[in-house]
């Protein structure tokens, strides 16, 4: 039977682990302060906060809002928006002024065209009895 050593040799995966998480946290701040830019901070003077609006921006504002290319292109967005607004709702309306007239024919052909049909089949006596009390 062989003797097995009272001490255990030293747990180097925990080492490893702390290492690795050292490293990780290392790098994400690393990368936040360098590659990612924080909010541009506002200055302030004496408690009153200020924006620096550089002159170009204002310039280049301008000339996009003065370009004729633009209007232009706001123009017929314009027209054609209405052309498609105009036929949404033409076809909205057919489809309604359709869906109508299909109603009222079902309708009539399941109630009142089955009664008129009844009234076919009786004898021309009764068929003028009844047209005198439905005219009265």
């Amino acid at each position: 039977m062989p003797i097995k050593p009272l001490e255990t040799p030293p747990d180097r995966s925990a080492l490893f682990k702390v290492a690795f998480l050292v490293i990780l946290v290392a790098t994400g701040i690393l990368l936040d302060k360098v590659f990612i830019k924080g909010p541009q901070s506002v200055p302030s003077i004496l408690g009153k906060t200020q924006e620096i609006k550089l002159p170009t921006q204002k310039q280049i504002t301008k000339q996009i809002q003065q370009n004729s290319f633009v209007k232009d292109s706001i123009k017929k967005a314009e027209e054609v928006g209405g052309v498609v607004l105009g036929e949404a709702t033409s076809t909205v309306n057919k489809l309604a002024s359709d869906a109508g007239s299909y109603v009222s024919s079902v309708i009539y052909d399941n109630s009142i065209g089955k009664i008129v049909d009844q009234l076919d089949k009786l004898p021309k006596e009764q068929q003028d009895k009844i047209k005198q009390q439905i005219c009265k």
